[in-house]
């Protein structure tokens, strides 16, 4: 079962699967306290919850550059493993929105557009594996590409 979220300017849809379904419930139950300490972590980490309960982790700025240095070395692989294998493909897909889905809140929280942007790149990449697409990987990985810049740019 998976999760549809409606997000953005463009009513971009997003499958979350039923892990940060799961990971939402056990926060929200874990917030609504059971016990526990009334001490605040020292992590870096924080999240912020949308109005359709979907938690985004936000991380450190060194955390979200080194992201972004993985997902675009995943999305590098793709064409090439495109052509040789697709279940390869397919599982650097998984990869990549696994990594993503680790630091896109401090994207998210820090500038909107620009994360949308990125989110249809992933979006265009995974068509163009999935739907053998080649034209459609290439403008997702150049989209997401120029979405990079542009954040790096403004949030150095």
């Amino acid at each position: 079962m998976y999760l549809m979220q409606q997000i953005g300017k463009n009513g971009m849809t997003v499958v979350r699967g039923t892990a940060r379904l799961l990971l939402a419930a056990a926060l929200s139950f874990g917030a609504t306290g059971c016990g526990g300490s009334s001490e605040k972590s020292t992590s870096d980490k924080t999240s912020d919850t949308t109005s359709v309960g979907a938690v985004y982790e936000v991380v450190s700025d060194a955390e979200v550059t080194a992201g972004l240095a993985d997902v675009t070395a995943i999305l590098s692989t793709l064409a090439t493993l495109r052509q040789t294998s697709e279940a390869d493909a397919r599982a650097a897909v998984e990869k990549m929105y696994t990594r993503w889905f680790e630091f896109e809140g401090t994207i998210r929280n820090n500038d909107k557009d620009l994360y949308l942007q990125m989110e249809d790149g992933l979006v265009g990449a995974k068509i163009g594996v999935q739907e053998d697409r080649p034209q459609k990987l290439s403008d997702g990985i150049a989209e997401f590409g120029s979405a990079v810049v542009k954040y790096a740019e403004a949030h150095p």
